[in-house]
């Protein structure tokens, strides 16, 4: 059980490099958060149905 605790915050500790490194870079995460996303389908539905139709 101490292996996998320690295989879950050698995890977690690579990952937060990684986002560390993607901000000094001026990349922000990758990750949206559920919040962010919802907006973002919400937008592309009104954008999808502010088409006219036939295009």
């Amino acid at each position: 059980m101490e292996e996998q605790i320690f295989l879950d915050l050698l995890n977690k500790s690579m990952q937060d490099s990684v986002r560390q490194v993607r901000l000094s870079l001026g990349r922000p995460s990758s990750q949206a958060t559920r919040e962010e996303a919802l907006q973002q389908v919400a937008m592309l539905k009104a954008a999808k149905e502010a088409q006219p139709i036939g295009k």
